[in-house]
């Protein structure tokens, strides 16, 4: 077990799917797993994302996508579902449930079809997309929540409190699940490390006099966040570089130059 989220809170392997493989539907079972676990008295389901074998034809796509898998059990999902799930008390049962809500989920599975089918067959051409439009999405995970009554910024990086749904009129999932992964697993790594750039980016704000009214000083204090973010150097190297890393696996290409079509 490698990723885990909680509910309802918040390698290179050249093996590749045969064209007479099952469909990635019938992994489900090994892919992904499903528990229920208490905390401070209260239930709850925790799933998560398993580690394949390497011999397994689908660990390439997995295990390098296990974040970005994490992202869309917690925000391509019905949500509303897992409350069915939760009035399940066998384990084994739970975890067969999960799988069929998953298989039949209108948001998630469609996605992991597509991922499956554009990752694991070169011949398939992946929708490609500008760094630019990489970057209006990543700076959205760079949230100022609010102003605390000493008048500092409450900033997070999280996969559910972002500005993704107030800024996007059109939801983009491959990027989100990529962008997300990418800072996270470089959120206070050795050679990226996104936490401090926040910070930093978070000290700038308190140099410039954004307003009087706390609700206008917030909406523009997360605006220039934006911004600050958006033209950071290190953002901008990181996502390049876990691409690269990742782009085996991931259903779009990252153009230098020229027309983009969305993902």
């Amino acid at each position: 077990m490698r990723f885990i989220f909680l509910i309802p809170f918040l390698i290179f392997q050249t093996t590749l799917f045969a064209q007479n493989s099952p469909g990635i539907q019938d992994n489900y079972d090994e892919i992904f797993g499903i528990t229920r676990e208490e905390y401070q008295g209260k239930e709850y389901l925790r799933s998560w994302v398993k580690e394949l074998d390497q011999e397994h034809p689908l660990s390439g796509l997995i295990n390098n996508n296990e974040h970005f898998l994490g992202y869309w059990l917690t925000n391509f999902t019905n949500r509303e579902a897992y409350q069915q799930l939760m009035e399940i008390e066998g384990e084994e049962e739970l975890q067969r449930e999960f799988i069929a809500f998953l298989k039949r989920d209108q948001q998630f599975d469609p996605l992991m079809t597509d991922l499956s089918k554009k990752a694991n067959n070169r011949e398939i051409i992946a929708d490609t997309v500008s760094m630019d439009e990489v970057l209006n999405v990543a700076v959205k995970y760079f949230n100022i929540l609010g102003i605390t009554e000493e008048g500092y910024y409450k900033g997070k990086v999280c996969a559910g409190l972002n500005g993704i749904t107030q800024t996007l009129k059109e939801r983009r999932p491959a990027l989100e699940a990529f962008c997300f992964s990418a800072i996270l697993k470089n959120l206070q790594g050795e050679e990226y490390n996104m936490y401090n750039e926040f910070v930093v980016a978070i000290k700038e704000l308190y140099k410039q006099d954004l307003g009087v009214d706390r609700d206008e000083r917030l909406l523009r204090a997360q605006g220039a966040m934006f911004s600050l973010m958006r033209n950071n150097t290190q953002l901008r190297k990181m996502l390049f570089a876990d691409y690269e890393k990742r782009k085996t696996f991931l259903p779009f290409v990252i153009a230098q130059k020229g027309t983009t079509e969305k993902s």
